[in-house]
C-alpha cells in the first residue's frame, strides 16, 4: 500500500513496533558509545524493507530499521541496505534522498548474496581494524544461511541483531518442507538430531533449538550472545526472539543496558530473568 508520503509501505503486526523499540535503543547506544574509538561505524540491513510501515488495522505509520539507523544521533559512516523486493528498495532509496542521506547503498538481492556484497562494499580497500559494524538481520522465516553470516563477518568486528523465528521453529520443525531451509539456517543438518530426541519421547521446544543456533554463532567467534528479549503476539505467544551477538565483552554491556527499559516504559530490575 501507499504511505502518507506517496511511497510504498508495508503492513506489519503491532508487535513490530516493540521489536524496533529495542533495535533503536541498541543503535543509539552502539553509535554513541563507539563514536570516539571507532572512526568508521557501518550499518548493514539485509531485510531493510521500504523504510516505513503501517501497523495492521490502523493508519499509524512507523519508521523502519533503515531510517532509524540513518537518522541516529551519532551517524553511521556508511550504510548498506538491502531488500529483495525491488519496489521496497526503490521506496527506501527515495526516502533516504528526501532525508538528505547520501552515505547509503541500497540494493535488491537475495539476503545471502547481499551479505557478501555488504562485506565487499564496506570493508574492501579500507583498514578493517578501524571499522566497527552493526548488522540487523530480520528475516520473515529462515532465509538467511549461517554460511552467509560467517562469510560476512569473518575476521571483522560486526555486532549482530538477528530475529530468530522461534515460534515458527516450534510450529514447523517437523515439516519436511522446512528441512532444506533449516539446514542452511543452522549451517548443517545436525539440528535434525533434536528431532530424534522428540521421537524418543523427550519434548522438543524452541529453547533447545535456539540454544543450538546460538552455539553456532559462538562457533563464529560471537562469544557474547543475549536472547532475553522475546516478542509476543496478541495472544501472549512467542513470535520471535531478538538475538544480540558480539565478539567483544562491551557488547554484553550494551545488551544489558537496552534491556533495562522495556517497551511501554517499564524498567527492569532483574537482568538475569
Amino acid at each position: 500500500m501507499l504511505g502518507s508520503d506517496g511511497l510504498v509501505v508495508r503492513e506489519v503486526g503491532q508487535w513490530t513496533e516493540e521489536k524496533l523499540f529495542y533495535v533503536r535503543r541498541y543503535i543509539d547506544i552502539f553509535t554513541a558509545g563507539m563514536k570516539a574509538k571507532w572512526p568508521r561505524r557501518v550499518y548493514i540491513d539485509l531485510f531493510a524493507g521500504p523504510g516505513r510501515s503501517v501497523i495492521e488495522g490502523t493508519a499509524r505509520e512507523i519508521e523502519g530499521s533503515p531510517l532509524i539507523a540513518a537518522t541516529t544521533g551519532f551517524p553511521f559512516t556508511e550504510l548498506y541496505l538491502n531488500d529483495n523486493d525491488q519496489r521496497a528498495a526503490d521506496a527506501l532509496r527515495t526516502r533516504l534522498v528526501r532525508l538528505g542521506v547520501n552515505d547509503a547503498t541500497v540494493t535488491s538481492e537475495d539476503c545471502n548474496d547481499a551479505a557478501l556484497a555488504a562485506r565487499r562494499n564496506l570493508f574492501s580497500g579500507v583498514d578493517a581494524n578501524r571499522t566497527l559494524g552493526l548488522a540487523f538481520i530480520d528475516p520473515t522465516g529462515f532465509q538467511i544461511k549461517l554460511s552467509a553470516i560467517e562469510e560476512m563477518t569473518r575476521g571483522l568486528r560486526i555486532d549482530l541483531i538477528i530475529t530468530v523465528m522461534t515460534g515458527y521453529l516450534r510450529q514447523f520443525i517437523g515439516s519436511a518442507s522446512y528441512q532444506v531451509a533449516l539446514d542452511g539456517f543452522f549451517g548443517s543438518n545436525d539440528w535434525r538430531g533434536l528431532l530424534d530426541l522428540r521421537r524418543s519421547g523427550e519434548q522438543l521446544t524452541f529453547r533447545r533449538l535456539l540454544d543450538h543456533y546460538e552455539g553456532k554463532l559462538r562457533g563464529l567467534g560471537y562469544l557474547q550472545v543475549d536472547d532475553h528479549i522475546r516478542i509476543l503476539n496478541s495472544k501472549e505467544a512467542t513470535i520471535y526472539h531478538l538475538v544480540f551477538a558480539s565478539k567483544h565483552s562491551r557488547g554484553a554491556d550494551f545488551f544489558k543496558k537496552i534491556r533495562k527499559k522495556r517497551f511501554g516504559g517499564q524498567w527492569s530490575l532483574d537482568l538475569g530473568e
